[in-house]
């Protein structure tokens, strides 16, 4: 057997080359990655804008008091999703409120507590906001399920109180189903 030192000097400068070749691709594929998880994130930036606007659009063109964008959420256990809704004031004073959801029914296995617990899910500030005369605001709620909550689909009402506080004085409501998957 003979020992070609030609040959295996080819053979080093040919895996030197494919190793800098494989690098080179690794990084510009990494870099590819990394700008498209960057325009995904202005896209969603872009979507909520989007959602804020059409809720917005839908109360001054339909000349409702409240608009909520979805009449059915579905949603994963241990899941969270933002949920953008408007109040517009139609009154020729300023409108002073809060918000609050009401559970009302929930699926037949959930018992009755676990179905009022579930508005302790919906994150939100509960203070008082105020809108003048004719105008309309978009606000966001965060609804965060835990991982223990029962699988069904949940029955409740958006409702925006008006001063003085009670569980009566509803300046407008709108009803929507919770789905939650398991």
């Amino acid at each position: 057997m003979q020992f070609n030192k030609r040959a295996s000097l080819e053979i080093s400068i040919q895996a030197i080359v494919i190793v800098v070749l494989a690098m080179t691709l690794l990084g510009l594929g990494l870099g590819f990655i990394r700008g498209m998880f960057k325009n995904i994130s202005s896209t969603t930036e872009d979507v909520s804008d989007q959602v804020r606007q059409r809720v917005l659009d839908d109360l001054i063109s339909s000349d409702k008091k409240v608009s909520f964008p979805k009449t059915e959420i579905g949603i994963d256990r241990g899941g969270s999703s933002v949920l953008t809704v408007g109040i517009r004031n139609k009154k020729d004073t300023d409108l002073y409120y809060k918000m609050r959801f009401t559970p009302i029914s929930g699926p037949p296995e959930a018992s009755t507590s676990e179905v009022q617990e579930f508005a302790n899910y919906f994150q939100f500030s509960n203070q008082e906001y105020s809108l003048k005369a004719a105008d309309a605001e978009t606000r966001n709620i965060r609804l965060s399920l835990p991982t223990t909550v029962k699988t069904g689909s949940y029955f409740l009402t958006f409702d925006v109180l008006e001063q003085p506080y009670g569980p009566t004085n509803i300046y407008a409501q709108k009803d929507f189903f919770v789905v939650v998957r398991g």
